[in-house]
């Protein structure tokens, strides 16, 4: 059985298990290192804010333990799991607020800390900006405490 299809059904059964019943539809993307990823779009009217959950934990969590499973079954591919486009619209916040803040960055030339952010919200602004000659993105901080800084390019000092 096809990896994709393998991965419905886990996703499937999962929710089944905490009592929901849900048809994931699959949406594929070439990512940045030039591999496929999907992401498994789940739309719900009634639901949402349970699989959601507060600031994304529950998502989190189904997707973590969604992703276990997969591994133990010898899934290797890399996916997500996507409630009424929710995670598509932090993906688009996260990019805004990277551009925003590169762009204060090169007119201040002054790097900028942003807030606490999880490890997800955190690949979303380091790829963002990856190209952007300009600037450089570091992560700071430890633990649920991790931070970025922008700088902008050829200043030492990090705030």
């Amino acid at each position: 059985m096809e990896e994709k299809q393998q991965i419905t059904e886990i996703i499937t059964e999962v929710f089944q298990l905490i009592g929901f019943s849900v048809s994931p539809k699959m949406r594929e993307v070439i990512g940045e290192d030039g591999h496929p990823e999907c992401t498994f779009i789940i739309k719900t009217d009634e639901h949402a804010q349970c699989f959601i959950g507060h600031h994304g934990a529950n998502l989190r969590s189904i997707e973590h333990l969604t992703h276990v499973i997969a591994r133990q079954k010898g899934i290797k591919m890399r996916f997500m799991i996507d409630v009424n486009d929710y995670k598509e619209g932090k993906r688009r916040m996260f990019e805004r607020i990277a551009k925003d803040t590169a762009k204060k960055v090169i007119q201040t030339k002054k790097p900028v800390m942003l807030g606490v952010m999880t490890a997800y919200e955190r690949r979303l602004v380091h790829t963002t900006l990856v190209n952007d000659d300009n600037v450089k993105t570091e992560s700071v901080g430890n633990g649920t405490e991790r931070k970025i800084v922008i700088s902008p390019v050829g200043i030492i000092d990090v705030v």
